[in-house]
C-alpha cells in the first residue's frame, strides 16, 4: 500500500535527535491513540525471533489502577519517562512534524514502556487517558531493536526500596498508602530518637552499613497493621501512632536487655531481617496474652507498659542464641521466618506446645 493510500494521524510537532548513526523523534501523543497502533513481539523459549517480555496482567492491573486514581487524592498520574517505539517505514518526519500512519495494532513496535502503555487499555484504566512522551524511531532494523531493548534492561538498576520509603515524609500524606505512611513514621522514630534501642541502627537508605534496612523493617511493621494484628485499626488501644512508637521502644528495650550479646551484633540474626521479622510477629501474641489477663495496657495519657512488662516473655526464649553460625542458614526467607516464629512462640507459651 502506498503512502498516499494510508490513513495518517494529524502531524505532530516533534524534535529530531541524532545519536551516533541513528535518529529518533521526541514528541507527545495521546496514550490511547498510541495504544491503538502499538504491538509487541514477546520472546519465549519457542519463539526466538521475539524481543520483548510477555505482558504481566498483575502489573497491568496495578498500573491501570494508578492511572484511574489520577486526581482522586492519591497523587498525580504521571509518566515523565518516554515510551520508546519503532514506527514502520511509512512514517516520516517533515518540517518539524512527524507523520504517523494510523495502522491498527501494526505500526508502532514498543521497545520500552509496554506495561505503561498497555495499561491504558480500557480493561485496566477505563476511559482515562493523557499524553505520553514518546521517543520514536522510524524503520529501525531488528538488530537495533534488540540492542536498544537489551541496553535499557541490562543497564537498568532497580531503585533501592529503602530510598523510596525515605522520600515519604516529603510527599503529601494523601499520596501515600496509610500502612506505608505509618510504618515509615515508626521506623523513622526508632532510628532517630536517642531513647530508642534502635537509635542510628537502621540503614535508612539501604546498604549494609547497619544490620537491617529501612525497607526490611517497614515490611515487618506493616504486618502488624493488618487485620488481627496488634496495630490494626480495630485494636483501638494501640492504633495511635505515638502509642505504637512507645510500644516498639519498650518492647525492643526488653529484647536488647535480655539479648545484650546478640544486639546489633552481625554475628547474630537477632537484629537482621529474620530476627526483626520474628520478634515483631511475636509482639501480637504477647500483647494478646496480656489483654487476656485483664491487664490495663493504655490509658488516656498513652502507653502504660514498660520494658519490664515484656522481659518475662522475652526471657523465655533466651535459650535461643540467635547465632548466625548456628541458625543463619536454617531460617531463610519467609518460610524460615514463619518456622522460627512458631518455634519461639511455643517457647514463650509452653501450654501451646503439643504433647
Amino acid at each position: 500500500m502506498s503512502k498516499k493510500n494510508l490513513k495518517y494521524f494529524d502531524p505532530i510537532d516533534a524534535v529530531e535527535v541524532t545519536q551516533g548513526e541513528y535518529t529518533f523523534y521526541l514528541f507527545e501523543m495521546d496514550a490511547k491513540a498510541l495504544l491503538g497502533i502499538a504491538y509487541t513481539s514477546p520472546r519465549t523459549r519457542y519463539r526466538k525471533t521475539g524481543i520483548q517480555r510477555g505482558l504481566d496482567k498483575k502489573r497491568l492491573k496495578d498500573i491501570g489502577q494508578y492511572i484511574r486514581e489520577e486526581g482522586k487524592g492519591r497523587g498525580p498520574g504521571i509518566f515523565p519517562n518516554s515510551i520508546i517505539v519503532s514506527f514502520s517505514k511509512d512514517a516520516y518526519f517533515q518540517d518539524g512534524k512527524i507523520h504517523i500512519p494510523n495502522r491498527e495494532a501494526g505500526e508502532a513496535f514498543i521497545l520500552d514502556g509496554q506495561h505503561r502503555l498497555f495499561a491504558f487499555d480500557p480493561e485496566w484504566s477505563g476511559e482515562v487517558t493523557f499524553d505520553l512522551v514518546v521517543s520514536g524511531y522510524i524503520d529501525l532494523p531488528d538488530e537495533m531493536k534488540a540492542y536498544i531493548f537489551r541496553t535499557i534492561n541490562e543497564k537498568q538498576r532497580k531503585i533501592n526500596p529503602s530510598l523510596v520509603y525515605d522520600l515519604i515524609p516529603m510527599l503529601r500524606k494523601e499520596w501515600v498508602e496509610f500502612h506505608d505512611l505509618r510504618a515509615q513514621f515508626l521506623v523513622g522514630e526508632l532510628n532517630s530518637d536517642p531513647d530508642s534501642p534502635w537509635y542510628d541502627g537502621i540503614s535508612m537508605l539501604g546498604g549494609r552499613e547497619r544490620t537491617i534496612t529501612q525497607a526490611a523493617f517497614i515490611t515487618g511493621i506493616k504486618r502488624l497493621l493488618k487485620k488481627g494484628q496488634v496495630f490494626a485499626e480495630a485494636e483501638e488501644d494501640f492504633f495511635e501512632q505515638v502509642i505504637q512508637r512507645d510500644l516498639l521502644f519498650e518492647y525492643f528495650k526488653a529484647i536488647r536487655g535480655v539479648f545484650s550479646e546478640a544486639w546489633m551484633n552481625r554475628q547474630h540474626i537477632l537484629c537482621k531481617n529474620t530476627g526483626v521479622s520474628v520478634t515483631l510477629n511475636l509482639l501480637t501474641y504477647i500483647v494478646k496474652d496480656m489483654k487476656s489477663k485483664g491487664e490495663k495496657l493504655t490509658d488516656e495519657k498513652g502507653l502504660l507498659l514498660t520494658k519490664n512488662d515484656f522481659i518475662p516473655y522475652v526471657a523465655k526464649i533466651h535459650p535461643f542464641s540467635f547465632s548466625s553460625k548456628d541458625y543463619g542458614k536454617i531460617y531463610l526467607g519467609s518460610a524460615g521466618i514463619r518456622s522460627l516464629t512458631e518455634e519461639l512462640r511455643q517457647m514463650i507459651f509452653e501450654q501451646w506446645v503439643k504433647g
